[in-house]
């Protein structure tokens, strides 16, 4: 009897304890924006890139939570004509940054989610280093993938693609999906800090069938990245 009257006292001071708990926890304050810049530059910039904008699609849209945010752009670089070398394309480096909205878990998706419907298979992912201008080197997720562009025929004709991401929040910057999750979680519970999360990425076609060797599409990518990151995130906020 004593027993059954200590379990139920004991599950009265835990139920107490957690009660009080929620006062003590932090209030729930503004909504803190991420880090980077949605303002993808366009036109010919000094860097020598030509960025045109680009809309996203209908798709993104209806699977997205209404308040995300969409920048895209696709980039070109003039490279010089070499005499001694056959000429080579131009590597087009489409970029995107998709901000969420209120709603985390229906405004953004690490591309692993998101390649696969846009008929990307075959994907291969690892962390790399990436040079950032003044800002020292950052870790990024990069993917590879296929693709078949010619659906329906009987002879499938398949493209090369990488993609470099990074996701970007209020003071963090990660390339991985689960450090942002645990990451969000943590500034919620413990600070109360509710944040908009971005994801930068870059992809970019190689091979044969785009006449880009994947050792200069790398090349290309990663400077492209450099340039853009070093002026679009606001670095004084980050803790890295």
């Amino acid at each position: 009897m004593k027993y059954q009257t200590l379990n139920i006292l004991l599950l009265h001071f835990l139920l107490a304890a957690m009660l009080a708990g929620i006062y003590l926890m932090p209030r729930k304050g503004e909504v803190f924006d991420s880090s980077i810049s949605m303002e993808l530059p366009t036109g010919l910039n000094p860097d020598g890139w030509h960025g045109t904008r680009r809309q996203e699609s209908e798709e993104e849209r209806s699977i997205l939570a209404a308040d995300t945010e969409f920048s895209k752009a696709d980039y070109l670089q003039q490279l010089p004509i070499s005499v001694a070398a056959p000429e080579k394309a131009p590597a087009l480096c489409r970029v995107s940054i998709v901000k969420s909205g209120h709603d985390l878990n229906n405004s953004i998706h690490r591309p692993e989610r998101c390649l696969p419907a846009q008929g990307h298979f075959n994907l291969t992912g690892s962390t790399v280093q990436v040079p950032v201008e003044g800002r020292g080197m950052i870790a990024m997720t990069k993917l590879k993938s296929q693709q078949n562009v010619t659906p329906g025929q009987a002879k499938p004709t398949i493209l090369d693609s990488m993609h470099y991401y990074v996701f970007i929040g209020h003071g963090h910057m990660t390339e991985d999906h689960l450090k942002r999750t645990m990451t969000d979680m943590k500034d919620r519970v413990l600070y109360g800090m509710d944040q908009r999360w971005s994801y930068f990425q870059v992809s970019t076609a190689y091979g044969d069938l785009v006449n880009l060797p994947e050792e200069d599409a790398r090349k290309q990518t990663e400077r492209l990245i450099s340039q853009l990151l070093s002026k679009l995130v606001q670095w004084d906020e980050l803790d890295r």
